[in-house]
């Protein structure tokens, strides 16, 4: 009888540590895991620098852009470049066209097994 009095108090003892352990480490699961969880923070986080230097890289190739149209539409030097780069030549002027030489123009492969004597 008094060792079934003593599993009797173990368990009135011991079962509420076992339930709030539980619940304690249900929490941190849940708090770790869940979608809006330390994890799922640490990735929005990560993703959210990641924007932020692809903006900051946008930021800067719109500025240079937008330098780039200003000197289109008011500097005559800038738009003769910009012609010249796309094949326009200035009226009255002639095009010389050299064909490359021997040393630039690509060799065939060579065919496997060699020449037969």
């Amino acid at each position: 009888m008094k060792k079934h009095l003593n599993e009797s108090v173990w368990w009135k003892v011991r079962l509420p540590l076992l339930i709030a352990g539980s619940l304690f480490l249900a929490a941190i699961f849940i708090s770790l895991f869940r979608d809006m969880g330390v994890i799922g923070l640490w990735k929005l986080r990560n993703t959210e620098k990641q924007l932020r230097s692809e903006v900051e890289q946008l930021r800067r190739e719109n500025a240079d852009l937008k330098r780039q149209v200003e000197g289109l539409r008011s500097n005559p030097a800038v738009i003769e470049d910009e012609a010249r780069r796309i094949g326009l030549i200035k009226e009255k002027e002639k095009v010389i066209v050299v064909p490359p030489s021997e040393e630039s123009r690509p060799q065939p492969p060579a065919r496997p097994g060699g020449q037969r004597p």
